[in-house]
């Protein structure tokens, strides 16, 4: 995530399946929240340290007085769904937009009227949330020495760079030179610094807005939109339009206003529920993803009797994910559960106590690169003693394959082991031993190899030849074992 709320992470056609959560003491036949938000299909500050009050995050007046009803079943209906992705995909937009050098901010309005004359409302929408995000800049300074100070859309433009308070200051002000009714929403975020199950949040910390079109209200955070800080805490600008008239039941993930009337869905959530909802990123959304377990808690259970903390995710084909632990590579294994459809996300943290488990996926190009997507927390308890996962090639998690046994690396040499796996697409399977490829083969059925052996005095490593390489005498290494 980044600043003061800002998120690293378009599409629509989404479905917020992961699981939210029931509410502790809610009775048992109840509906959960997760059901009643997938029901109605259609309905940076977040970053600040969350025990800071840095007080420019409260709602406008028009926040009291503005009547809200709940999301309304149109309000994201197919026409509507295209209109937004047309405007967000639209580059003569983004080309023109850019190529401006206003001197004050009544010529941004004048620009942003004549450009969108005769288009509809979303169009001056979406132009002011773009020009913002290229020309407003998150002040990283005001944020990280905590010198923040309101400023008047005039300051914002001639300083060219604030806060969230800043931002959605300018949003509104060029919403309403255009005739766009807007407010200002003040409240909570899950935004930089912050850990599931652990972070309080005492104060609000972010603002936002909401615009009305065609008597129903739309949510919108330019901060986020615009960029956000990287782990480096350097601000990094990146567009990112899933903020700009993002849907209700995926803005509750990490936006919790003051008011609650500004959730936009109905019935609306407590705060504890807030933050018992996984911490994700947009992408998330973008790529489909549900979360199937843990379905209940941001904080995942460490299973002592598997040695392992586990997450299933269920995502579309073109989806591959890894993980880690606070991006500890070797504490995380990632591998396509046949049976359940699932994909099995495992860890092993090194250390005890309070832990942060990374979740990351790509779509697509299988050289792409991953994208930060979910974050759990994990209290890892005492005296485990640590066990690295086998070690793995890209092969294993871009055919789905699955190891069953042993799920540690490092192997007793003497040992009887079996390693028992499910390798798709695969003809044949050889060990080597030291990089020295044994001449043995062994034939698969149903994709499982199970194959009992004893532990040499060098590693051992699987390889596979797949199917679509019949005519090549090639095999692919998959995972390792390495030999104490």
């Amino acid at each position: 995530m980044g600043i003061g709320g800002i998120s690293t992470f378009q599409n629509e056609h989404i479905s917020v399946r992961a699981s939210l959560l029931s509410l502790v003491g809610r009775e048992h036949q109840k509906t959960s929240i997760l059901n009643q938000l997938l029901s109605r299909k259609e309905s940076v500050d977040g970053n600040t340290p969350q025990d800071i009050d840095f007080g420019e995050a409260r709602s406008s007046s028009a926040d009291e007085t503005v009547p809200v009803s709940s999301s309304k079943p149109d309000s994201f209906d197919p026409e509507f769904r295209r209109q937004r992705q047309a405007v967000i995909d639209n580059m003569e937009y983004r080309d023109i937009i850019t190529s401006w050098s206003a001197t004050s901010l009544n010529e941004v309005i004048t620009l942003i009227k004549n450009l969108s004359l005769g288009k509809p409302a979303i169009d001056r929408a979406w132009m002011i949330f773009y020009w913002i995000s290229q020309n407003i800049e998150y002040d990283l300074d005001s944020f990280f020495n905590r010198t923040i100070r309101h400023q008047t859309s005039a300051d914002v433009f001639r300083n060219k760079k604030g806060v969230c308070d800043a931002f959605s200051t300018i949003l509104q002000a060029l919403c309403q030179g255009l005739q766009l009714e807007c407010v200002k929403i003040g409240g909570y975020t899950k935004g930089y610094g912050y850990q599931s199950g652990k972070s309080i949040l005492r104060r609000a910390d972010h603002a936002w807005n909401a615009i009305r079109i065609d008597h129903r209200w739309y949510l919108v955070d330019s901060t986020w939109g615009a960029g956000y800080i990287d782990s480096t805490k350097q601000y990094q600008k990146r567009l990112n339009p899933h903020y700009f008239f993002t849907r209700p039941e995926q803005m509750i993930y990490d936006h919790f206003p003051e008011h609650s009337k500004w959730q936009l869905i109905s019935p609306t959530i407590s705060m504890q529920e807030f933050i018992l909802l996984p911490h994700v990123h947009s992408i998330f959304f973008d790529l489909q993803l549900e979360i199937v377990a843990p379905r209940d808690t941001n904080i995942v259970p460490f299973d002592r009797d598997r040695d392992l903390a586990e997450v299933l995710i269920r995502a579309p084909a073109d989806v591959r994910l890894t993980c880690s632990v606070a991006h500890d590579e070797s504490s995380g294994l990632v591998q396509y559960d046949h049976s359940r459809k699932v994909w099995q996300c495992l860890f092993r943290p090194r250390s005890s106590g309070y832990q942060t488990l990374h979740i990351f996926a790509r779509q697509g190009d299988l050289n792409g690169p991953y994208d930060s997507t979910i974050l759990f927390g994990l209290n890892m308890p005492e005296m485990v003693e640590f066990h690295k996962f086998p070690l793995i090639y890209g092969l294993f998690a871009d055919n789905k394959c699955q190891i069953f046994e042993p799920l540690v690396e490092a192997l007793k040499p003497g040992t009887k082991v079996t390693i028992h796996c499910r390798i798709p697409g695969v003809r044949c399977v050889r060990l080597s031993y030291d990089d020295v490829l044994s001449p043995r083969e062994f034939h698969l059925v149903n994709d499982i190899f199970k194959q009992e052996i004893t532990v040499p005095n060098r590693d051992i490593t699987v390889y596979g030849k797949f199917i679509v390489k019949q005519t090549s005498f090639s095999y692919d290494g998959l995972f390792k074992y390495t030999v104490e």
